[in-house]
């Protein structure tokens, strides 16, 4: 459900972003639409400096008022519709486009109220200029006045107001976004658990309704695909695992004939020689095709986690000291297709570190991992082949590393361990493969200059379980070598 909290947070911050973005642009339109009136109310077109101006330009001569050709250009270029001057006694002694409705004369309440509002509907605009109150009358469609009083108090609680407001506006803004969120997240939530159902491959039921009703059917269709694909293929592959038990099963009595016979007939002095060394190749073979078989039904039963692990406490180090063993004592049947090689050596070199480690791991299952890996060495390394198998040990896992005097794993081998089907044969490795991962580890190939690999098998340490290192009375202590024809 982290993601879902993290989309909600993120849709959250989007709509505050929203509003807060709504808000900022129409202070900045406030601001805005409050500076241009101010610029134009001053500006020289109709503003204090355009009266100010007109004014200076005005004189007076054996008792007439006159203006300046400069003050004639700039009443036209204002935007002023009319204007006149009026005397000490309220009658006009100058005029400048002065309409017929707007009279001469006034008297001194007249004059009081137009100057603070409108004169016959035009908005007036009122300069002192030496003895004359200029009179400036402004478009009706273009200028508007209002008259604004305001108590002191009012006046002086303004940022208080101000305050109260933005304060308001963010809390209207903050419920705003925890209501649409927590709806968002109640329509969203169902979809959310019935995807993180199909994930963990449990069946989602998403109640189709609200919003998220089209989403809910199609996440309720993809559900019962995948149930049912996945009963299919429980279905295959518990009958997979069957078949191959089943025909194991029916091959190993006539199979335990075959070696019968053969060993019998190998051993019959009766027989001509090459008879007999036919005999025994059938037993040989017949060994190998158990040992596939064998492999087959184990691969299989660990691919679909139906074997059983029988773990305890072991030593890796006594594991492969034992295997090694089994190979000089005829027990591994490491085969080649003449039979089994006469002329190989196993070395073993052991870590300190490694001697003292125990693991739980079921040994048998790692004897066999190591055995389809030095057998794998034995039977395609040559005569003469030696397998050194080095165990170290790391923070939380052993390694055997597996090499050979001879052409180590091919490249189209490694290419097709992950691959169902192929013309090359790799059982042996996948088992071991398999073996490693039921065991924390896995298997891995080390490439060597000449382009082929060696093998690589881990098995985890849990909670690192060490025992006392023996004490070592040889210079060569920690390596040992085993060979076909020395003492053993």
């Amino acid at each position: 459900m982290k993601s879902l909290l993290k989309i909600i947070r993120r849709y959250s911050l989007t709509v505050g972003a929203i509003f807060i973005i709504l808000l900022l642009c129409n202070v900045a339109v406030f601001f805005g639409i409050s500076y241009m009136t101010v610029r134009d109310a001053g500006n020289t077109r109709y503003g204090r400096d355009a009266m100010e101006q007109v004014g200076g330009e005005m004189s007076e001569r054996d008792g007439t008022v006159r203006i300046s050709a400069e003050g004639e250009d700039l009443l036209e270029s204002s935007s002023f519709v009319w204007a006149m001057a009026l005397d000490g006694d309220g009658n006009a002694v100058w005029e400048w486009r002065l309409p017929k409705e707007i009279k001469k004369s006034y008297s001194l309440w007249e004059v009081s109220a137009f100057s603070r509002w409108y004169l016959k509907g035009y908005p007036v605009r009122t300069w002192k200029s030496g003895e004359l109150l200029l009179v400036f009358g402004c478009g009706r469609e273009e200028m508007a006045r209002y008259d604004l009083l305001m108590s002191r108090k009012v006046f002086e609680f303004i940022p208080v107001y101000a305050r109260t407001a933005a304060v308001a506006n963010l809390a209207v803004i903050l419920l705003f976004i925890f209501c649409f969120g927590f709806r968002f997240y109640q329509s969203v939530k169902p979809a959310a658990e019935g995807i993180e159902k199909l994930a963990l491959g449990e069946a989602a039921d998403v109640p189709e309704s609200g919003p998220m009703e089209e989403l809910a059917r199609k996440i309720n269709g993809v559900s019962e695909k995948l149930l049912k694909q996945q009963r299919e293929l429980e279905r295959r592959d518990e009958a997979r695992t069957a078949w191959i038990a089943g025909v194991s099963h029916d091959i190993r009595t006539p199979l335990s004939l075959i070696m019968g016979y053969a060993d019998k007939l190998a051993k019959d002095p009766s027989l001509a020689k090459d008879s007999r060394r036919t005999a025994e190749m059938m037993k040989r073979q017949s060994l190998i095709i158990r040992q596939l078989i064998a492999d087959l039904n184990l691969t299989s039963k660990l691919a679909y986690q139906a074997q059983p692990l029988k773990k305890k406490l072991c030593s890796p180090a006594a594991v492969l000291r034992d295997c090694a063993a089994d190979f000089y004592n005829g027990d591994s049947q490491t085969f080649t297709e003449g039979g089994i090689s006469e002329d190989f050596s196993i070395e073993i070199i052991v870590g300190k570190e490694a001697e003292g480690v125990r693991i739980s791991a079921d040994e048998g299952l790692l004897k066999r991992a190591l055995r389809n890996l030095i057998g794998n060495s034995i039977r395609h390394g040559g005569e003469g082949c030696q397998v050194t198998v080095s165990l170290s040990a790391g923070e939380s896992e052993v390694r055997w590393l597996i090499k050979d005097t001879g052409n180590g794993i091919p490249e189209a081998v490694v290419q097709n361990m992950g691959a169902q089907e192929g013309t090359v044969h790799i059982m042996g490795l996948r088992l071991a493969d398999q073996i490693a991962r039921a065991h924390g580890g896995k298997l891995s190939f080390i490439r060597r200059d000449g382009g082929n690999y060696d093998a690589e098998v881990t098995a985890e340490i849990p909670g690192k379980i060490t025992a006392a290192v023996p004490a070592r009375t040889s210079a060569k202590a920690d390596s040992e070598t085993f060979g076909r024809h020395s003492g053993q």
